[in-house]
């Protein structure tokens, strides 16, 4: 079964580690631009150009999207997806999606599958031809993978039906991302976070509160792992260290960390749909501090404690409440693990995604 898995500028190993498993029983090939996020997937990887691997320059996706509808496409797709039984896309109003929508019209390709991230409905459509491209999205795809309930509202709210729409909750690697061992005594407490410094993830609101706890306990450290453009505002605050680190090796992060914090925001057009760092700190026995907006209560459920998005009284708050008592988080850590285990392991996704892969073509 030839199965194409399509990714563009997107491709990263933390959503491709729920695919890897697969390539024993699957002849899987993934689908690239030539510079994306990370090509380091496991598996078969062909790379073709992109507007998106033109050099930055100022509003380039503003300007991008105007001109291609979505600068997502790739130059070749057509020719590299032609015979697959499936082809695997994601969204609805990618550029390549729509590659991938126009090919199967053209009897190019079988099915196409699409996972789903988007949790507002009918957003995305301010740009001339996208909502034209959802609507053949919607008629053409055979099956959407949502990764929360709140995605699968948001697509049958845009007129998808139920019976086209799995949710299947994307996983890591449980054996990798795993509860520290037996710890030195350290007298620090290390808050940690895994995100793009990038306003709409809080940031600020973190470091704000943090800077307010450090004045009265100089015994609690703060870690951002991660790059954008709030990475320079962020240098040469006491205890508190940035840095970027590849996703290879990023667990050894978490197994440094007391508690895990992911301060989101939420705005007319972006909230937080998911939250893979959210998983990984699950799986490493972290408790966990976040806010109550998009997708993140139902991928946490009750391993963490939330506030409202820019609320930094109750950030700052729920902090000091696992700062200086050890027992809520040894106890939240292992609500988090055994949550991990049950429902966000990466072999487990891989083996319902398969299903799916099997009964698709086989129909």
């Amino acid at each position: 079964m030839k199965i194409s898995i399509v990714r563009g500028a997107f491709l990263n190993p933390f959503e491709l580690q729920n695919y890897s498993p697969l390539t024993s029983e699957f002849d899987l090939t993934a689908i690239s631009s030539k510079h994306p996020i990370s090509d380091k997937i496991g598996m078969p990887l062909v790379k073709l150009w992109s507007p998106t691997d033109l050099p930055s320059f100022p509003f380039k996706y503003s300007i991008l999207n105007r001109l291609f509808t979505d600068a997502h496409q790739l130059y070749g797709l057509e020719r590299e997806i032609k015979n697959s039984d499936i082809v695997h896309v994601a969204e609805t109003y990618y550029g390549y999606t729509h590659q991938a929508v126009m090919a199967k019209r053209r009897g190019l390709i079988k099915k196409i599958i699409s996972t789903v991230w988007e949790t507002i409905p009918h957003n995305n459509e301010g740009i001339r031809g996208r909502r034209q491209y959802k609507q053949y999205a919607y008629e053409n795809i055979d099956k959407f993978l949502a990764v929360t309930n709140k995605a699968k509202e948001a697509l049958i709210k845009e007129g998808v039906s139920t019976e086209k729409i799995e949710v299947i909750k994307l996983g890591i690697d449980i054996n990798k991302f795993k509860p520290k061992q037996a710890a030195k005594i350290n007298r620090h407490v290390n808050i940690l976070c895994v995100a793009r410094l990038v306003p709409e993830k809080g940031i600020t609101d973190l470091v704000d509160a943090f800077a307010d706890i450090y004045k009265k306990d100089s015994h609690v450290k703060l870690t951002l792992v991660g790059d954008g453009p709030l990475k320079r505002d962020l240098k040469g605050y006491k205890n508190i260290t940035v840095k970027k680190v590849p996703y290879g090796i990023i667990h050894n992060e978490y197994q440094k960390a007391d508690i895990f914090c992911l301060p989101s925001l939420k705005t007319k057009t972006w909230e937080e749909q998911y939250g893979m760092s959210l998983i990984e700190a699950m799986a490493s026995q972290l408790p966990i501090v976040t806010t109550d907006t998009g997708g993140i209560p139902e991928v946490c459920g009750s391993s963490a404690l939330y506030f409202k998005p820019g609320d930094i009284s109750s950030l700052k708050k729920n902090l000091e409440h696992l700062i200086y008592n050890k027992e809520a988080r040894i106890s939240m850590g292992r609500t988090s693990r055994i949550l991990a285990e049950d429902e966000y392991d990466n072999r487990k996704v891989a083996k319902q995604i398969g299903e799916i892969y099997k009964s698709l073509v086989c129909r």
